[in-house]
C-alpha cells in the first residue's frame, strides 16, 4: 500500500510538471549576441533566460544564442561572471535580441552561496564572506591551493608548516576557535565534504622526536588539499564564521572553504595548453661560525686532536647548508583542457603533470591529475551534473623537524664545525666525530628515503528537477552523491651503513604505512521560491538533508635492523605494527528562509542545522545550529556614494569530539606470563558533545565614486563553549584523566577589505587591493586549573591556557614571554593591464606573533652561531646562567612578495604564424616568495614543528628551508 501511494505521489508530479511544461510550449525562436560594453568582444558562456520559464541557453564562443519562446512580449535576463546581469524586452514579433553587458570589476553582483542548496549576489550578502576568482589563484605557480589563498582572505592567516616539497600548511579563519579538538576549515568541492586529513609517514621512528613510538604530530605530514588542482577551480568562497557557515553545523567551527570546479558551456571544442618551466632555490640560509684559526676551534669543540691538522694555518669553511639544499632542478608543469558541448550536453575535461624539483637532494613532489566534469540535460526539467577527478601524487620529503638520534639536519649542524668536511671521499662519508652527533646530514640525503605515494578519487553526481516553473512559482528537487576515496602508503628506509643507524644497536630502519580513507556524502535538497505577481518580493525555502559515512584506516609497520640493500619489511629482524580505524557517520537536517523584498534591497535570513554523530556520547542526540542575518542597501544615500549596504548575522556552528574520545580504551599484554587486558590512562566520557561556537557579526559594504572603489568593514564577536578539555580524575578510579566539555573562550576582531580601480581606459585598467584583519582571544572560563599545552616545557617556552588571559600566550621561567597571535594581518594586491601587458603582485603583511626559536638556541649551545664571539654568547648566557626563556622567544612578524607575474599577449600576426589556428597566446614570468622582511632570526617566520595545532604552533626545531621560485610560461587557446 506504501509503495502504490508514493508511486502515485510521484506520478501527480511528474504529470504536473509535465503540464506546466506545456504551458510554456515554445512557439518561436529568440536569438542574438552577447558582448562587451567596453571591448565588444563575444562573451562565451553567458546564461540567456526567460523571466518567469524553465526556457534557458548559453551563448557560445562567438556569443551567440537561441532559444524557444513562448508567444507575447517576453523579458530576457542576461548573466555571465565578471559582467553585471542585464534585462531586456522583447517584443512579441520580434525574433533577435543582442545584448551588451557592462563589466562587473569588483564583481558586486556575483552570486554567493548562502546554503547547502541555494545563493545570492554578493550585492544583497549579510555575511562577510570571501570570494577568490580563478586567475588570482593561477598568478603564480603553487605545489598547492593553501599557498594560493595566502593574503587573499580578510581574517584568514594561511601558513605553511614548512619548506618541504607537497605542501602541508594550515588555514586558520578568525583566531583560535578550539583548544584540543580539530583545527581545520571545512572542504566542499562540487558539493562533496572532502578530506583533508594529514597523516604522518612515522619518520618519528627514525628521529625519535616522540620517543621513538608511533607518534607522527611532528612528521611534518602533507594535507591532503594538497591533492587538488588549482587550475580546474572557477571559484572559491570562504565562509570564515559561524554567521556564515551554520548550515554545515557541527562540522564548520573552524570555517567552510567552497571549491566550485570549471565546467563547459555550449559551442565546438575549445582548447587551452599551459606550459610552464621553473626551479626553486633556497630563500634563506642560518649561515655557520667562521673560525680563524686552531685555537679558537678548539676553545669552542675541543678535540685537539682532529681540530688542530684541520686548521693549521688557518680553518677552511664549508657551506653545509649549500652543499644539502643546494639543488636546483628543473621544476615543470603542463596543464590542459578540453570545454565544449551542445544545449543538451557540455563538458570540461582537463589533464595536469607536474614535478617541483626540491631544493635538496632526493626530493621533490609530482602530480598527475585526470578531471572530467559532465553536464546534462534530460528533457527539458531534469538536469545531470557528473564530477570526477583522479590524483596522483608522490613527495619526497627527506628528513627535517626535531629529532632526538641527531639526524635531522638543523640539528647536526649546530654542533657540527664549518671547518670539518662532511662531503665523501671516493664514495665515502666521513663519521662526524663531534659531541652529541655520530650523523653526516650530506650522507642521509644521499641514502635516506622518504617517499609519500597517494591515488585519490573524487567523484559526484547531482540531479535536479525543476518539477514547477511559473511567474510566481518555482519548485526545485535536487539529490546529490559523492565520493572522496584516497590510499596513502609511505615507504620510509633509513639503511644500516648511515652513520647514525648503529647507535641504537639495530643498525638499519624500514617503515611501511598504509592509509585509506572513504567518505560517502549524501544530499538531498528541495527548494521553493515564490514571487507575487508584483514582484515586490521573493521567498525561497529549501529543506533537506545530508548524510556522511566517513572511513579512516591507518596501518603502521616498523621493521628494525635490516642489511644493506634490502628494504621489504620482513627482511628486518624485529617488526612491530600499529593499526588504527576511525569509523564515523552523521546525518544532518536543515531548513532555511530566505526574503528579499523592497526592490531587491532588503535581504532577511533564518536557518537552522540539526545534527547527530557517531562520535557523540549520545548518538541519538540532535544538537541544533541556529543562524540568521539581514541586510539592506541604501542606494546613492548622497553624492559621490554609489551604494552603502549594512549588515548583520549570528549563528552557531559546532566542532565535533575527536573520534574515540567518548570511549575508554583498553589494551592487551603479558603480566609474568599471563596474558590479560591492560587499563588504559583515559577514561571515556559518555556525555560528550560538540563544542558550540555563537558569532554576532556587523558591518557594511560601500561602493564610492562610481564604483571608483570598495570598502568592506566587518566586526565580529565570537564565544567558543562546552569546549574538549581535559580533566584530572581521582586515582582510585584506575585513570588518570578525562575528556569533559566545559569552559568558554571568546575572540573579537575586525576586517577591512579595500578596492580601487583609479584607471579604467581600454587601453590601460588597473585594479588595487588592500586588506585588514586583527584578532584577540582570550579564555573567560576555565573549570579545570590553568595547564600548558605544547613547546618544551617553560624552560624553553609553552603555550599555558589561563581564564582571563590570551589563548595563545607564551610562558617562560619568566612568567609570560610572548604571543604567537599577530597584532595584525594586512596585504596589498594588484593587478595593471596596458594594451597586451599585465602584471600582477601581491604583498602579505604579519606583524608580531611570537616564535619559539628553538634552533637559534641549538645553534649557541653547540658555540656554532654565525655572530657567536670567541667570549661566548649573550643569549646563550641568559638562558642557560640566568634561565630567562624570552632570548628565545622573537618576534614572527613579515613583509612577503608572495607572488608578481608579467604577461604578454603576443598579436594575432605572431600566433598565427607561430601557433597556427591559436585564438590566442601568452607568455608570461612569474615568482613566489621573492622578497622577505623579517626581524625574526629562524629560517622562516611561517613554521610549525607539531604540524597543525590550535594553539601550539609556531615552534621552530630544525624545519626544512623555505624556498623561492621562479617560472616561465606559456599559455595557448584554440
Amino acid at each position: 500500500m506504501g509503495n502504490r501511494s508514493l508511486f502515485g505521489a510521484v506520478s501527480v508530479l511528474l504529470a504536473f510538471g509535465a503540464g506546466t511544461r506545456d504551458a510554456w510550449a515554445q512557439a518561436r525562436v529568440v536569438s542574438g549576441k552577447v558582448t562587451s560594453a567596453q571591448t565588444n568582444q563575444p562573451i562565451n558562456g553567458a546564461t540567456v533566460s526567460v523571466v518567469g520559464t524553465p526556457i534557458v541557453a548559453v551563448t557560445d564562443d562567438k556569443g551567440g544564442y537561441s532559444l524557444g519562446a513562448p508567444e507575447g512580449a517576453i523579458t530576457v535576463l542576461v548573466r555571465s561572471v565578471g559582467f553585471k546581469r542585464r534585462q531586456v524586452a522583447v517584443a512579441g514579433d520580434q525574433g533577435s535580441a543582442d545584448v551588451a553587458l557592462d563589466q562587473d570589476i569588483f564583481n558586486l553582483e556575483a552570486v554567493v552561496v548562502t546554503g547547502q542548496a541555494t545563493a545570492v549576489e554578493r550585492r544583497n550578502l549579510a555575511n562577510a564572506v570571501a570570494t577568490i576568482a580563478p586567475e588570482q589563484l593561477t598568478r603564480a605557480p603553487t605545489s598547492t591551493i593553501e599557498s594560493a589563498l595566502q593574503g587573499k582572505i580578510p581574517g584568514a592567516l594561511v601558513q605553511m608548516n614548512s619548506g618541504a616539497p607537497g605542501g602541508g600548511g594550515q588555514i586558520s579563519l578568525r583566531g583560535v576557535s578550539t583548544i584540543n579538538g580539530s583545527v581545520d576549515p571545512l572542504i566542499v568541492v562540487d558539493g562533496l565534504v572532502i578530506s583533508n586529513d594529514a597523516i604522518g609517514s612515522n619518520l618519528n621512528a627514525v628521529t625519535a622526536a616522540s620517543g621513538g613510538g608511533n607518534a607522527s604530530n611532528q612528521d611534518n605530514p602533507v594535507n591532503r588539499i594538497a591533492d587538488l588542482n588549482p587550475a580546474d577551480i572557477a571559484n572559491v568562497e570562504v565562509l570564515k564564521g559561524a554567521s556564515a557557515a551554520a548550515i554545515y553545523g557541527s562540522q564548520a567551527a573552524n570555517g567552510v572553504i567552497i571549491i566550485t570546479t570549471k565546467r563547459g558551456s555550449p559551442g565546438r571544442p575549445r582548447f587551452t595548453l599551459t606550459q610552464r618551466l621553473g626551479q626553486f632555490r633556497v630563500a634563506n640560509k642560518l649561515g655557520q661560525r667562521r673560525f680563524t684559526d686552531s685555537a679558537d676551534a678548539v676553545s669552542a669543540f675541543g678535540h685537539a686532536s682532529i681540530v688542530g691538522p684541520i686548521c693549521r694555518g688557518g680553518c677552511p669553511f664549508y657551506d653545509f647548508e649549500q652543499e644539502i639544499y643546494g639543488e636546483q632542478n628543473l621544476s615543470f608543469e603542463t596543464d590542459g583542457s578540453v570545454s565544449g558541448g551542445t544545449d543538451q550536453t557540455s563538458y570540461f575535461i582537463s589533464g595536469l603533470v607536474k614535478r617541483d624539483g626540491g631544493i635538496a637532494r632526493n626530493t621533490g613532489f609530482e602530480k598527475q591529475s585526470l578531471r572530467a566534469n559532465i553536464d546534462q540535460l534530460l528533457g527539458t526539467r531534469f538536469h545531470l551534473s557528473v564530477s570526477t577527478q583522479l590524483i596522483h601524487d608522490r613527495s619526497d620529503r627527506g628528513i627535517s623537524n626535531n629529532d632526538n638520534t641527531s639526524t635531522s639536519t638543523y640539528l647536526v649542524l649546530p654542533f657540527t664545525p664549518s671547518f670539518f668536511n662532511l662531503e665523501p671521499v671516493n664514495g665515502a662519508y666521513p663519521f662526524n666525530p663531534f659531541p652529541g652527533n655520530g650523523s653526516n646530514p650530506i650522507q642521509t640525503f644521499a641514502l635516506l628515503k622518504n617517499a609519500e605515494d597517494v591515488w585519490r578519487v573524487l567523484g559526484t553526481t547531482r540531479l535536479r528537477y525543476d518539477a514547477l516553473t511559473t511567474n510566481s512559482h518555482h519548485l526545485e528537487f535536487a539529490l546529490s552523491g559523492g565520493l572522496d576515496y584516497f590510499e596513502q602508503q609511505n615507504d620510509i628506509l633509513s639503511p644500516p651503513s648511515l652513520n647514525f643507524e648503529p647507535a641504537d644497536g639495530q643498525p638499519g630502519t624500514v617503515v611501511l604505512g598504509k592509509a585509506s580513507e572513504q567518505r560517502l556524502n549524501l544530499l538531498g535538497s528541495t527548494i521553493y521560491t515564490f514571487t507575487p505577481t508584483s514582484g515586490s518580493y521573493s521567498a525561497t525555502t529549501s529543506a533537506g538533508f545530508q548524510y556522511q559515512n566517513n572511513g579512516l584506516n591507518t596501518t603502521n609497520a616498523v621493521g628494525r635492523t635490516i642489511l644493506d640493500g634490502q628494504q621489504n619489511i620482513n627482511q628486518a629482524s624485529t617488526i612491530v605494527i600499529n593499526q588504527n580505524q576511525t569509523p564515523v557517520k552523521s546525518v544532518g537536517l536543515y531548513a532555511q528562509e530566505e526574503i528579499l523584498a523592497l526592490d531587491q534591497r532588503l535581504l532577511f535570513t533564518l536557518g537552522v542545522r540539526a545534527d547527530r554523530s557517531s562520535v557523540n556520547g549520545d548518538t541519538r542526540k540532535y544538537y541544533l545550529f541556529p543562524k540568521g542575518s539581514a541586510s539592506y542597501r541604501f542606494v546613492t544615500p548622497f553624492s559621490g556614494l554609489d551604494e552603502l549596504k549594512v549588515r548583520g548575522a549570528i549563528g552557531q556552528t559546532g566542532n565535533p569530539p575527536i573520534f574515540g574520545q567518548k570511549f575508554t580504551p583498553e589494551g592487551t599484554g603479558t603480566i609474568g606470563g599471563l596474558f590479560g587486558t591492560l587499563a588504559g590512562g583515559n577514561a571515556g566520557s559518555v556525555g560528550i558533545k560538540p563544542e558550540r561556537q555563537t558569532e554576532i557579526e556587523g558591518g557594511f559594504d560601500a561602493t564610492l565614486g562610481h564604483e571608483f572603489a570598495t570598502l568592506s568593514f566587518t566586526y565580529y564577536d565570537k564565544t567558543i563553549t562546552d569546549l574538549l578539555l581535559v580533566a584530572r580524575v581521582a586515582p582510585s578510579t584506575g585513570r588518570a584523566n578525562e575528556i569533559i566539555n566545559g569552559g568558554k573562550l571568546r575572540n573579537l576582531g575586525q576586517e577591512v577589505a579595500f578596492s580601487v580601480s583609479p584607471v579604467r581606459r581600454q587601453d590601460f585598467t588597473t585594479i588595487l587591493r588592500f586588506t585588514f584583519s586583527r584578532n584577540r582571544s582570550k579564555v573567560i572560563e576555565l573549570p579545570v586549573p590553568a595547564f600548558n599545552t605544547g613547546g618544551f616545557g617553560t624552560s624553553l617556552g609553552a603555550f599555558r591556557i589561563e581564564t582571563g588571559k590570551s589563548a595563545t600566550q607564551i610562558v617562560g621561567t619568566e612568567g609570560v614571554v610572548g604571543n604567537s597571535e599577530p597584532d595584525f594581518l594586512a596585504s596589498g594586491s594588484g593587478d595593471l593591464t596596458w594594451k597586451r601587458w599585465s602584471l600582477g603582485f601581491l604583498f602579505d603583511w604579519k606583524k608580531g606573533g611570537d616564535i619559539i626559536n628553538l634552533t637559534q638556541l641549538l645553534y649557541d649551545a653547540g658555540s656554532n652561531s654565525p655572530d657567536q664571539i670567541p667570549a661566548g654568547n649573550q643569549r646563550i648566557t641568559d638562558w642557560a646562567v640566568n634561565g630567562k626563556t624570552k632570548t628565545y622567544v622573537q618576534d614572527g612578524s613579515y613583509l612577503k612578495l608572495r607572488e608578481v607575474s608579467l604577461t604578454y599577449d603576443l598579436p594575432a600576426s605572431v600566433t598565427s604564424h607561430l601557433f597556427g589556428g591559436t585564438h590566442y597566446a601568452r607568455v608570461n614570468v612569474s615568482g613566489r616568495n621573492l622578497i622577505r622582511i623579517t626581524p625574526y632570526k629562524g629560517l622562516d617566520p611561517e613554521v610549525s614543528n607539531f604540524g597543525n595545532q590550535a594553539i601550539a604552533r609556531d615552534i621552530d626545531v630544525a624545519p626544512f628551508p623555505p624556498s623561492r621560485s621562479f617560472f616561465f610560461s606559456i599559455d595557448l587557446g584554440f
